[in-house]
Order: structure tokens, then sequence, then C-alpha cells
């Protein structure tokens, strides 16, 4: 999802999950997931990111809004870091 070097280091260090809130499938878990990050998170944003702890602890949430591809890249490693420094992992 973001092949950029710097990106993928970051990314993995974490475990990654997704969350489909928008597939209309009779199957699928959308409405459940949708209703879970709103009452979680207080938004319905997509995208959204949040980083937890493995004891479920939100270590940062992060709505990143179009623009140019270097600009989204740039914050999204800020925020992974941050992620990352609250959980101690190295």
């Amino acid at each position: 999802m973001f092949p950029r070097p710097e990106i993928e280091r970051r990314l993995s260090k974490f475990v990654l999950a997704r969350l489909w809130i928008n597939d209309k499938k009779p199957e699928a878990r959308s409405a459940e997931w949708a209703r879970m990050l709103q009452q979680r998170f207080g938004t319905s944003a997509i995208p959204y990111y949040a980083a937890l702890s493995p004891r479920d602890e939100v270590l940062g949430t992060i709505d990143l809004p179009g623009g140019s591809v270097d600009a989204f890249a740039e914050r999204l490693g800020a925020w992974l870091d941050q992620a990352l420094a609250k959980s101690g992992a190295k």
C-alpha cells in the first residue's frame, strides 16, 4: 500500500489490519466496523489510521487528506515515528 522504503521500514514494526467500512456485500461486517470506528474514534473518515499498543491503547490517530504524494509520505512517516516512540519500539 505504501511502497516507499522509508514508509515500509516503519510499517514493518507494526501488525497491520484493515477495516473495510464501505463493503456492500451482505456477508461483510462493514456496518459493524463503521459503528466501532465511530464509537471508538469519533469518526468514519476514509482513510483513517490508528496505531494501537499490544494492550489496545491508542498510540495515535491520523486522518490524512489529499495532497501531494511527497507531503502525504512525509506526514505519514512523522506520525508513524511518533507512534513507534510512544510504543517503545526500536
